[in-house]
């Protein structure tokens, strides 16, 4: 499935590194838009503890019920190979599609990962969702930033995996009060997502 942007879609891609806490800088810009009114949306994945050598824990919140879902099967610590919980993606994908048709302020989905780029996953919630015309954010590793910019099938908004970033993006499409984006803000300047990609 390639998609077609238009005018009405209001979204972009936060691309981050591996070493890039993205987890964090989600957390805290989307604390400071539930602080300041915003109804928010969607998943927010984490990692957990480690479960195997090389694995983590792969967890997702469920922003407006506080809900985790685990994505991993607990197979133990001898495991090799994939780990994904079908019932679990299942799960997440249901969570999200049922966040964006509430038409939340901002919608943010967990990640677009390896599942999405090899064309499953969530990549149909996500297609659904940008079309409705919400605003999503959707965290993009740079080794997938290939797969998401042919799903897009043209001009996508990139943003660094910084809170500051994230807050003035949403400033512009989710009608939030200007002075939001001043408060809680890290001094730390945004990391050029150029800089990323190259």
């Amino acid at each position: 499935m390639t998609l077609r942007p238009t005018a009405s879609w209001r979204f972009a891609a936060i691309v981050y590194c591996p070493q890039d806490d993205v987890s964090a800088a989600l957390a805290l810009a989307i604390g400071q838009l539930k602080r300041a009114g915003l109804r928010i949306g969607g998943l927010m994945q984490r990692f957990g503890r480690e479960i195997a050598p090389g694995k983590r824990e792969m967890l997702v919140e469920v922003l407006h019920s506080g809900e985790i879902i685990r994505l991993h099967e607990p197979r133990g610590r001898g495991v090799m190979g994939c780990m994904l919980d079908p019932d679990g993606l299942a799960r997440a994908a249901m969570a999200f599609r049922t966040a964006a048709m509430s038409h939340p302020d901002l919608l943010l989905a967990g990640r677009f990962g390896k599942q999405e780029a090899a064309g499953t996953g969530l990549r149909t919630e996500l297609a659904e969702a940008l079309i409705s015309g919400v605003p999503v954010l959707v965290p993009v590793r740079t080794d997938h930033f290939g797969p998401w910019q042919n799903f897009i099938g043209g001009p996508t908004e990139v943003l660094a995996p910084e809170p500051r970033a994230i807050l003035e993006w949403a400033s512009l499409h989710c009608h939030l009060p200007t002075d939001a984006t001043r408060r809680a803000l890290p001094t730390r300047p945004p990391v050029s997502v150029l800089q990323k990609l190259k």
